[in-house]
């Protein structure tokens, strides 16, 4: 190898050692959307609810959370804080690490399933990775979705839809999809059990009615919904 070649590789070994680290400190920089501190694109306008960061410091223990854990049935049609709604979200599969990994376990960290939430101001999609809720529909749907009429009311109804787009294997994309929706509602009951609320999942709902208010398509399919919010005592 002669001296000029030599050289070479040695800057090319010394500027790639550069860039990788420039990008372990970009993504230290990120850190967690929840988080205090955390620098976010702000967006304004109706369209978009920028959920607001919170301190991970609770001191209602798993235990307790568990104890309290229970299936409620008749909600108020008092609204969510924003603060409630922000840790709520964040509980139920939000970003829990740098690398965009969440709360919520994913085969194959693919996360086939988007979070739908049903408010007083309209139809909401939760991303993950900016934490906050973007509108896809103007229109207050939440006594549609449920047949019980003591869910109508409540402050929230999460849909839970499964996008076979996301594919992980044939078949195994619906079969993993409930698994991880199984861990989304056990991680929203805990949750709302840790703020004095209350929740539900139900699976009596009117899908085809729903999944088309939500302009669905032939590959996301409405799996279940869950209401949180304060109960009628």
């Amino acid at each position: 190898m002669n001296m000029e070649r030599r050289k070479f590789l040695e800057k090319a070994a010394v500027l790639g050692i550069g860039l990788f680290a420039a990008e372990i400190a970009c993504s230290r920089e990120k850190g967690i959307p929840s988080e205090p501190g955390t620098s976010r694109q702000e967006v304004t306008g109706p369209e978009v609810i920028e959920l607001p960061a919170f301190e991970k410091n609770s001191t209602f223990t798993l235990d307790q959370a568990l104890v309290n854990r229970k299936s409620m049935r008749s909600f108020t049609d008092t609204p969510l804080s924003p603060e409630k709604l922000s840790r709520l979200l964040w509980a139920m599969t939000g970003v829990n690490r740098p690398n965009g990994r969440r709360t919520t376990p994913s085969a194959l960290a693919a996360y086939p399933v988007d979070v739908f939430s049903a408010l007083p101001g309209g139809v909401y999609r939760y991303e993950t990775k900016e934490h906050r809720l973007v509108r896809v529909l103007s229109e207050d749907i939440r006594s549609k979705v449920p047949i019980q009429p003591g869910f109508k009311k409540a402050a929230m109804i999460a849909l839970y839809v499964a996008n076979v787009k996301r594919r992980l294997g044939g078949k195994r994309t619906i079969r993993w999809a409930d698994i991880e929706i199984g861990c989304m509602v056990q991680n929203l009951y805990l949750e709302a059990a840790s703020l004095g609320i209350g929740s539900c999942v139900f699976g009596l709902v009117r899908y085809g009615k729903v999944s088309k208010l939500l302009g669905l398509e032939d590959n996301q399919l409405l799996r279940i919904a869950q209401t949180v919010g304060p109960i009628d005592k």
